[in-house]
Protein backbone atom coordinates (compact mmCIF):
# COMPACT_ATOMS: atom_id res chain seq x y z
CA UNK A 1 0.00 0.00 0.00
CA UNK A 2 1.11 3.73 -0.66
CA UNK A 3 0.17 6.96 0.85
CA UNK A 4 0.38 10.36 -0.94
CA UNK A 5 -1.47 13.75 -0.55
CA UNK A 6 -4.65 14.90 -2.32
CA UNK A 7 -3.38 17.73 -4.49
CA UNK A 8 -7.48 19.39 -4.98
CA UNK A 9 -8.55 21.91 -1.77
CA UNK A 10 -12.08 21.27 -3.42
CA UNK A 11 -14.32 18.14 -4.30
CA UNK A 12 -17.07 17.58 -6.72
CA UNK A 13 -19.15 14.50 -6.82
CA UNK A 14 -22.01 15.01 -9.41
CA UNK A 15 -24.77 11.97 -9.17
CA UNK A 16 -23.98 10.29 -12.32
CA UNK A 17 -26.62 7.39 -11.44
CA UNK A 18 -30.25 6.87 -11.33
CA UNK A 19 -33.28 7.75 -13.50
CA UNK A 20 -33.56 11.50 -12.29
CA UNK A 21 -29.95 12.34 -12.80
CA UNK A 22 -29.21 10.25 -15.49
CA UNK A 23 -32.45 11.86 -17.33
CA UNK A 24 -31.36 15.25 -16.49
CA UNK A 25 -28.17 15.39 -17.92
CA UNK A 26 -25.88 14.89 -15.11
CA UNK A 27 -23.06 12.84 -17.35
CA UNK A 28 -22.90 15.81 -19.36
CA UNK A 29 -22.86 17.76 -16.34
CA UNK A 30 -20.09 16.54 -14.96
CA UNK A 31 -17.59 15.75 -17.90
CA UNK A 32 -18.26 19.58 -18.53
CA UNK A 33 -17.65 20.69 -14.71
CA UNK A 34 -14.55 18.78 -14.53
CA UNK A 35 -12.86 19.93 -18.20
CA UNK A 36 -13.42 23.34 -16.95
CA UNK A 37 -11.75 22.47 -13.64
CA UNK A 38 -8.92 20.87 -14.83
CA UNK A 39 -7.99 23.55 -17.49
CA UNK A 40 -8.64 26.60 -15.09
CA UNK A 41 -7.97 25.46 -12.17
CA UNK A 42 -4.95 22.79 -12.25
CA UNK A 43 -6.01 20.06 -9.73
CA UNK A 44 -7.30 22.84 -6.99
CA UNK A 45 -11.11 21.90 -7.95
CA UNK A 46 -11.87 18.06 -8.50
CA UNK A 47 -15.06 17.16 -9.62
CA UNK A 48 -15.77 13.87 -10.46
CA UNK A 49 -19.01 11.45 -11.82
CA UNK A 50 -20.29 9.80 -8.58
CA UNK A 51 -22.96 6.76 -7.79
CA UNK A 52 -25.83 7.65 -6.25
CA UNK A 53 -25.81 10.75 -3.19
CA UNK A 54 -29.40 9.53 -2.70
CA UNK A 55 -30.41 13.54 -2.77
CA UNK A 56 -31.73 13.08 -6.13
CA UNK A 57 -35.70 13.54 -6.22
CA UNK A 58 -36.61 15.59 -9.55
CA UNK A 59 -32.78 16.34 -10.93
CA UNK A 60 -29.27 16.43 -10.40
CA UNK A 61 -27.30 16.58 -6.87
CA UNK A 62 -24.16 17.66 -6.32
CA UNK A 63 -22.30 17.22 -2.85
CA UNK A 64 -18.65 19.41 -1.98
CA UNK A 65 -16.31 18.78 -0.12
CA UNK A 66 -14.89 19.80 2.56
CA UNK A 67 -17.52 22.26 2.85
CA UNK A 68 -20.14 19.17 2.83
CA UNK A 69 -23.17 21.18 1.12
CA UNK A 70 -25.29 19.79 -1.59
CA UNK A 71 -26.75 20.96 -4.90
CA UNK A 72 -30.30 19.36 -4.99
CA UNK A 73 -32.44 20.31 -8.05
CA UNK A 74 -29.46 21.23 -10.14
CA UNK A 75 -30.27 21.30 -14.18
CA UNK A 76 -27.21 21.55 -16.85
CA UNK A 77 -28.34 25.71 -17.40
CA UNK A 78 -27.01 26.05 -13.18
CA UNK A 79 -23.41 25.28 -14.92
CA UNK A 80 -23.06 29.24 -14.27
CA UNK A 81 -23.90 29.52 -11.12
CA UNK A 82 -22.43 26.00 -9.67
CA UNK A 83 -19.24 27.74 -11.41
CA UNK A 84 -19.68 30.56 -9.40
CA UNK A 85 -20.60 28.95 -6.25
CA UNK A 86 -17.35 26.80 -6.79
CA UNK A 87 -15.10 29.51 -7.18
CA UNK A 88 -16.28 31.56 -4.22
CA UNK A 89 -16.05 28.21 -2.09
CA UNK A 90 -12.63 27.72 -3.27
CA UNK A 91 -11.65 31.33 -2.21
CA UNK A 92 -13.17 30.77 1.21
CA UNK A 93 -11.59 27.53 1.82
CA UNK A 94 -7.99 29.13 0.36
CA UNK A 95 -8.48 32.00 2.84
CA UNK A 96 -8.48 30.17 5.67
CA UNK A 97 -5.39 28.19 5.17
Amino acid sequence: MKETSIRSTLEVYVCNFGKSCSKYGSPELADGLKKWAKEEYDGSIKVVRSGCLGQCDDAIAIACYPERKFLLGVRPEDVQEIKKGLLEALEKISSKA
